[in-house]
C-alpha cells in the first residue's frame, strides 16, 4: 500500500500563545548555537508521485557560528513507529552546554500522546523521559538542569533534566506562558482582550504587570502563526515576533520589560505557506539575533524533494546584516569544514544596469574547480568561472540579492557566500562629452567627499563596506562636502540617492 504524506513546511509552525514554547528552533546556552527540527527530504512513490512517499525524512540540525556551519545531527523515518523512533517536533534547549530535548506528539490507541525525550551530547542520541496522554507543554532556557512541564495551567519543575517532574505553581486565568526572563519565576506571556498586551510576572505567577503593545508591534493569529516572545541578550531585554493582516512579518525590541518597543525586523511576505517565510530567533549574545528561512528543492532522479535553510546573523539589534548563510541539505548531506570551505568576502558594485561582482577566498586555488554565481536564489552562471569576479548585465530595475559557491576538484561544493543585496535603476547614465551625471572627488579621500551632479539632485548619501554593510550616513556640512573622517583607510561603496533613482560609486579612503 502507498502511504501519502500532507508536507508541513520546515519552520512554519513558529509559536503558540498557549501555556508553553511550541517552536521547531531554539538558541542555547552557548552564543551563536540553534537548533533546528524539521523535514529533510523526500523521494515519492515512483508509480503513483505525490503525495504518495517511498522515503520521508525528518531531522534535527545543529547550527553554530552564527549560521556558518550547519550539522544533521539526528534523522528519522516518518513512517516508523513514534512509539519506539523519536520524531524531531518541538526543540527546547537547557542552559546546560550540549544538552538539549524533544517533544513527540503522536496518536496512539485513538488518543493524542507526548513524548519527551533528552540528549546530552548536542542533539545525537536520545534519552526516552515520559509519556503522556494528551497535549503537555515543555519550556526550557532557564538555569542548567532546570526544566519545566506544562499540563493545563500547573507548572511542574524538574531539576534533573527531565527525569522527574513536582508541582511548582499555577498559571491563573486569564495569564499565558510565552517566554523567560533572567531568573527562575520571571515570564512573559500576551493577552489581547481588550487589546493587546504584554504580561510580565517575575515571582512565579504571585503577581502580574501589564504593558499594552501598540498594534503596530503585534497582532494575532494568522496561518496557524501565533505572536512569540523571546528573552533577549541582556535583562530586561524583550523581542517579539508577529505577522499581520498585510503580508508583513516583524519583529520589535524592548530594553525596558515590555514598557516600550521598537521594530528591528521587517519583511514583506505575502503568503506564509509558502517556501522562504522568515521565522526569528535571538542569540544569548546581546544584539543578535537570526532570520531563518527554508525551501523545498525539487529532486528529478529520484523525483522528490530536499530542503535548502538560510539564516541571516544579524547585529547591532538589526542595524547590521553581519551574513546569510544557506545550506543544501541534499539526500547525502554532511556538513565538509576542510574541503567545502565557503567564500565570506563577496563584495558588488552597481554601473548603470550591471551588478559587478567580485570575491575572494582562502582556501588553495589549486583545490577549486571553479565558482557559480546566484541571482535571488536562483543560479545565473551557465558554467563554472574560473577567475573570482561576474558582471549580472542588462538587468532591469529592482531589487536585486547574490551569493557565490565554490566548487571543489575533490568533488564537494560549498555553502553559500555572504549575500550581497544591490538596487538597480535603469535610466542613470553617462551623459556625452565625458562627463558623468555623479562626480565623487577626491577620490582616493583622506575624509572630505565631494559629489558634484549636473542634471541630478542629490537626496542623501550612504557609504558601505566591501561585504554590503552600512557603515556610515554622513550630513552634508555648509562646506557642501561630507566627513568621511571616521572611516578606517579601505575600498568603500557610495550610494547616492537621487530625484531620479540610485548611483553607486566606488570610493578608496586613505
Amino acid at each position: 500500500m502507498k502511504r501519502a504524506f500532507f508536507f508541513i513546511p520546515l519552520l512554519l509552525l513558529i509559536g503558540s500563545i498557549s501555556y508553553a514554547q511550541n517552536r521547531n528552533i531554539t538558541s542555547t546556552a552557548t552564543p551563536c548555537e540553534l537548533y533546528l527540527t524539521g523535514s529533510w527530504y523526500g523521494v515519492y512513490d515512483s508509480n503513483w508521485g505525490p503525495p504518495y512517499y517511498e522515503t520521508l525524512r525528518s531531522a534535527i540540525y545543529r547550527i553554530t557560528e552564527n549560521g556558518k556551519k550547519l550539522t544533521k545531527q539526528y534523522d528519522a523515518d516518518y513512517f516508523a513507529n513514534p512509539e519506539i523512533t523519536m520524531q524531531p517536533n518541538v526543540i527546547l534547549a537547557d542552559a546546560t552546554s550540549g544538552v538539549v530535548y524533544n517533544r513527540d506528539n503522536y496518536s496512539k490507541d485513538s488518543y493524542a500522546h507526548t513524548a519527551l525525550w533528552v540528549s546530552f551530547d548536542y542533539g545525537k542520541n536520545w534519552i526516552f523521559r515520559e509519556e503522556n496522554i494528551g497535549y503537555v507543554g515543555y519550556c526550557g532556557r532557564i538555569f542548567e538542569h532546570i526544566f519545566y512541564k506544562v499540563d493545563n495551567r500547573d507548572m511542574f519543575k524538574s531539576e534533573n533534566f527531565g527525569e522527574n517532574f513536582e508541582y511548582s505553581f499555577t498559571f491563573p486565568p486569564p495569564y499565558s506562558i510565552g517566554g523567560f526572563g533572567y531568573k527562575e519565576c520571571e515570564f512573559y506571556g500576551f493577552g489581547s482582550n481588550p487589546s493587546y498586551h504584554l504580561q510580565y510576572t517575575n515571582d512565579c505567577a504571585d503577581t502580574f504587570t501589564i504593558f499594552p503593545i501598540d498594534e503596530q508591534f503585534v497582532f494575532g493569529q494568522i496561518c496557524g502563526i501565533f505572536p512569540d516572545v523571546y528573552r533577549g541578550g541582556l535583562p530586561g531585554e524583550v523581542y517579539i515576533s508577529s505577522l499581520f493582516p498585510d503580508g508583513s512579518y516583524k519583529v520589535s525590541f524592548s530594553t525596558d520589560t515590555g514598557h516600550t518597543f521598537r521594530h528591528v525586523y521587517m519583511a514583506n511576505y505575502a503568503d506564509c505557506t509558502k517556501d522562504g517565510f522568515p521565522v526569528f530567533m535571538s542569540d544569548r549574545e546581546p544584539g543578535v539575533f537570526y532570520i531563518v528561512k527554508s525551501y523545498q528543492i525539487e529532486d528529478k532522479n529520484p523525483w522528490g524533494w530536499h530542503t535548502k535553510i538560510c539564516i541571516e546573523y544579524y547585529r547591532d539589534y538589526g542595524e547590521t546584516l553581519e551574513a546569510t548563510f544557506c545550506h543544501d541539505i541534499h539526500k547525502n548531506y554532511e556538513y565538509e569544514e576542510v574541503l567545502c570551505e565557503n567564500i565570506t568576502h563577496l563584495a558588488a558594485n552597481v554601473t548603470q544596469n550591471s551588478v559587478q561582482l567580485q570575491w575572494t577566498t582562502s582556501a588553495d586555488k589549486e583545490s577549486i574547480r571553479g565558482y557559480h554565481v546566484y541571482r535571488d536564489n536562483e543560479r545565473i552562471t551557465k558554467e563554472l568561472l574560473t577567475e573570482p569576479s561576474y558582471i549580472d548585465k542588462v538587468l532591469h530595475s529592482g531589487n536585486y540579492e547574490y551569493y557565490v559557491k565554490t566548487y571543489y576538484k575533490e568533488g564537494c561544493v560549498s555553502d553559500s557566500s555572504n549575500h550581497v543585496r544591490e538596487s538597480v535603476t535603469v535610466g542613470i547614465k553617462e551623459k556625452g562629452e565625458g562627463r558623468k551625471e555623479i562626480v565623487l572627488y577626491p577620490n582616493p579621500t583622506t575624509g572630505e567627499l565631494k559629489v558634484t551632479s549636473y542634471e541630478l539632485q542629490v537626496t542623501s548619501i550612504e557609504v558601505f563596506d566591501i561585504y554590503g554593510r552600512k557603515v556610515l550616513e554622513p550630513s552634508l556640512t555648509v562646506l557642501r562636502s561630507y566627513d568621511l573622517t571616521i572611516l578606517q583607510p579601505g575600498i568603500y561603496f557610495v550610494k547616492i540617492l537621487t530625484d531620479n533613482g540610485v548611483v553607486v560609486k566606488k570610493l578608496v579612503k586613505q
